[in-house]
C-alpha cells in the first residue's frame, strides 16, 4: 500500500491560498531526479482551491496531505509536517516556488559527504518581478558571521538532518504566526548546535512579487528580525548600547538607509565586532573580518553623500583593506560619487 518504505527525504510544503502556483511547486518536487522522497502538504485552512489541488495529488503514493483544523500560521504547519516526516532528511519548500530537478540529489549528496554539516541550503534564481540571483555565505564560519546581520540561508531551499529535531528538540516557534521571522529565528537556534553551510549553486527558482505587495511584508519581517538580532548579539557576547543596536539593525538589511547615523559610527561598530570576535572566536576571525568589511562597503556604496563623500570615507577606513568589491561594483561606486559631486 501507500508509503511502504521510509524515504530518504521528506519534503514539507505548507500551503495557504496558493492555488495559482501550487501545482507547479508540487510537480517540481515529484519530478526530482532523486526519487526516494515523500511530499507532505500541510494546508493551513486555505480559503481558495489550494486544498482541493493538493488532494488531486494523493493518488501518488509519495504524497500525504494534512489539513489544519484552523489557521495556525507557517511555523505550526512546518512543525505539524515534521511530526509526520519519516525521511533521514527534511527539505523545506514554498507553495509558490519551483525546485530545480536536481535540487534534492545535490543536497543529499552534499550532506552525505559533509557529516559535520547539519543544515544546508543553496542559491536561488528570482523570477517574476526580479531576475537576480540570491547568493549566501558558503562555509560554516561565513554563515555564523553573516547570521548576526541577517538570514544566512535560502529558507525555501533548506535541507537538514531529521536528527536536529530528535536530538536537539528543535522546532519552529509557533507563537510566530506570520511568516515574518520564524525562519530566521529557527536558523539562529540551529546554528548554535550544528554546522550550517550553503552550496554555491542555484537549486531553486524563487518567485518575487511586486514591490507594492512586499513593502508591508518587509516592514513586519524587519521588526521581528531586529528582536532576533538583539538576542544574537547577546549570544555573541559583545556589549552594545541602544545606539549601537540601532546602527547594527540599520545596516543589516537593504537598503541600509542611515538617516542620522554617520558612516564613522558604522565603521566604529563594525570594527568593534571584529575585534570582539578576535578575542572570543565566535567565528573564524578571517571569515568575520570579511563579513564586516563587506558590510562596510555596502553601507558606503548605498549611502552616497555629497558632504561626507562616502567613497573617500570608505577608502580611508581600515575595513576597506579587507574586502575587494567586483570591478563592476567599484566602478558604479566611482560613478555615483562623481555624479553626486558634480550636479
Amino acid at each position: 500500500m501507500k508509503r511502504l518504505s521510509p524515504p530518504i527525504v521528506s519534503v514539507i510544503l505548507p500551503v495557504f491560498n496558493a492555488e495559482q502556483y501550487l501545482s507547479e511547486a508540487i510537480e517540481s518536487i515529484l519530478n526530482q531526479t532523486f526519487r526516494s522522497i515523500e511530499l507532505i502538504l500541510v494546508d493551513d485552512c486555505s480559503t481558495d482551491n489550494s486544498l482541493a489541488i493538493a488532494r488531486n495529488y494523493e493518488a501518488d503514493p509519495r504524497v500525504q496531505v494534512l489539513a489544519n483544523a484552523q489557521n495556525r500560521g507557517r511555523s505550526f504547519s512546518d512543525n505539524y509536517g515534521a511530526e509526520h516526516a519519516r525521511g533521514r532528511y527534511i527539505a523545506k519548500m514554498d507553495a509558490d516556488d519551483v525546485a530545480l530537478p536536481h535540487r534534492l540529489q545535490a543536497q543529499v549528496d552534499f550532506l552525505e559527504k559533509n557529516p559535520s554539516v547539519g543544515l544546508s541550503s543553496g542559491f536561488m534564481q528570482a523570477f517574476g518581478e526580479s531576475d537576480i540571483v540570491y547568493t549566501y555565505p558558503v562555509t560554516t564560519d561565513e554563515v555564523r558571521s553573516f547570521l548576526l546581520f541577517n538570514m544566512p540561508v535560502a529558507n525555501p531551499a533548506v535541507c537538514f538532518r531529521r536528527s536536529l529535531l530528535e536530538e536537539y528538540g528543535l522546532r519552529y516557534d509557533d507563537t510566530i504566526q506570520d511568516t515574518f521571522g520564524e525562519d530566521y529565528e529557527f536558523i539562529a537556534r540551529a546554528a548554535q548546535v550544528v554546522g550550517i553551510a550553503n552550496q554555491p549553486e542555484v537549486l531553486l527558482n524563487y518567485r518575487t512579487l511586486p514591490q507594492s505587495v512586499k513593502a508591508d511584508v518587509h516592514a513586519r519581517r524587519n521588526a521581528k528580525s531586529n528582536q532576533i538580532r538583539e538576542k544574537l548579539l547577546q549570544g555573541f557576547g559583545i556589549p552594545f548600547t541602544a545606539r549601537e543596536l540601532h546602527v547594527h539593525n540599520t545596516i543589516s538589511y537593504y537598503p541600509f538607509t542611515l538617516g542620522d547615523i554617520s558612516l564613522a559610527e558604522v565603521h566604529t561598530w563594525l570594527w568593534k565586532m571584529q575585534a570582539h570576535n578576535q578575542e572570543q572566536r565566535y567565528a573564524e576571525p578571517a571569515a568575520m573580518l570579511r563579513c564586516v568589511a563587506e558590510r562596510w562597503f555596502l553601507t558606503c556604496y548605498l549611502n552616497p553623500d555629497k558632504q561626507t563623500n562616502s567613497l573617500n570615507e570608505y577608502r580611508r577606513q581600515e575595513l576597506a583593506r579587507h574586502f575587494k568589491p567586483t570591478t563592476k561594483q567599484y566602478g558604479k561606486f566611482l560613478l555615483k560619487s562623481f555624479v553626486l559631486r558634480h550636479i
